[in-house]
Formats: C-alpha cells, structure tokens, sequence
C-alpha cells in the first residue's frame, strides 16, 4: 500500500515540476516578446510564414521531457500494421510515385510526425500529409476514407485508411523541394 502512494506521489510531483518548467518558460518568452517588437516579428515570420516543423519540435520535446501525456494507455484503440509499404509496382507520377497495391490495401504511416492536411488534393484525391520529426512531409494519396485528423501525431505502423482501388499514390518534400522517392519507400 505504501508504494502505491509513493509512486502516485511521484508522479503528482513530476507532473507539477513539468508544469512549473513550462510556465516558467512560457512566461519568460512572452516577456521577451513584449519587450523586443523586432523579436516578436522575427518569430512571428519564422513560425507563421516560413516552413516549421511543429513534428521536430514534438520530437525534441520527448527526448528531453518524455511523453507529452503523463498517462500510459488510453482507452483510444489504434491499429498498426508494418511501417513497410508492400506494392507490386510503382512508377513516377507527377511530383511522386503511384504504387499498385493489392485492393483494399491497409496503408501504413512510414515515419512518426504529425498531420498536417487531411483532405481532397487535386489529381490524387483524398490525402494526408504526415510531417515527420525529421521535417521530410508525405503525401498519402488516394485514400477511400481518411480516417485521421489533423494535429494527431501518428506512430510508424499507425494505419491511415484503405487505399481506394489497387493505387496509391506518395510524395516526398522538405521545405517545399520535391525528394527523390526511390530514397524512402
């Protein structure tokens, strides 16, 4: 009985030092922002009009602070698959690859990051754009039904949705330049 409180004790104290640590550190840039107008622009333009990377900032955040959620389990239940894309063939289309899968192919999330657009694109359908911590985004195109939405931070092996037909479509970019896909799947 008494380790059971010393360890709901614990983790009520690690909880609170977490939560002190960032409002601390809130705080202190806000007043660094109110005071310096030039600070306050630059971050305003780095953060709102150039390409960041909310997933390299996630993935930073664990290494130093651990999970995000204090709380192991949850009653969400995920499915996940291998984070290895299994096609037949592939061949390049517009700015990525179309693969030929089996029919109603179970599409795998490649790389852990966020989701940043989950919706229609133009010529590939329903899409998800996933950016992984190490700023690489992927496109995930022609799915049947998204079943994910944005700002969920998604695991290697976490399941997108089916692929609508026998073809998928992905596309590779950092910082706004298409990759190479032949480097990644």
């Amino acid at each position: 009985m008494a380790k059971k409180t010393i360890k709901k004790v614990s983790l009520v104290s690690k909880l609170f030092s977490k939560f002190l640590v960032c409002v601390v550190l809130l705080l202190g840039i806000l007043i660094a922002l109110k005071a310096s107008p030039r600070l306050r622009e630059g971050l305003y333009k780095y953060v709102f009009q150039s390409h960041f990377s909310f997933a390299e900032v996630n993935t930073i955040y664990e290494k130093l602070f651990g999970s995000s959620l204090p709380l192991t389990g949850t009653d969400k239940t995920l499915l996940v698959s291998s984070s290895k894309i299994e096609y037949e063939d592939s061949k390049k289309y517009k700015d990525g690859v179309e693969l030929q899968v089996s029919d109603n192919y179970v599409i795998p999330v490649i790389k852990s990051g966020i989701v940043i657009f989950a919706g229609e694109k133009e010529g590939y359908g329903n899409t998800v754009i996933i950016q992984q911590g190490d700023g690489i985004e992927v496109w995930y195109a022609n799915i049947k039904e998204i079943k994910v939405s944005m700002y969920d931070y998604l695991k290697t092996g976490d399941i997108l949705g089916e692929a609508n037909g026998k073809k998928m479509y992905l596309v590779f970019t950092k910082e706004g330049k298409v990759l190479d896909y032949k480097k990644y799947i």
